[in-house]
């Protein structure tokens, strides 16, 4: 298992972690994007080419969710 690979565990599980202890949702999204990124990088490394396009695909959507959750925090704060 390589250095990435361990890397983008570690980051998952902090995530899953931080979202037991109440972690908001944009930072738990932006830290599971994050580890699909690293996980992307792993297997393009690799030269696993669908790996590499799936983690990419889902790291994308994984951090318009954190952007979308943030947006949405910002707003709901700003509302009377």
């Amino acid at each position: 298992m390589s250095t990435l690979s361990i890397i983008a565990i570690a980051v998952a599980l902090l995530a899953v972690v931080g979202l037991c202890l109440g972690l908001a949702d944009s930072w738990f999204c932006g830290l599971l994007a994050l580890s699909c990124l690293l996980g992307a990088a792993d297997a393009a490394y690799r030269e696993l080419r669908l790996w590499a396009l799936a983690f990419l695909t889902v790291g994308t959507l994984l951090a318009g969710a954190g952007l979308h959750a943030a947006y949405a925090a910002g707003r709901e704060r700003r509302q009377p």
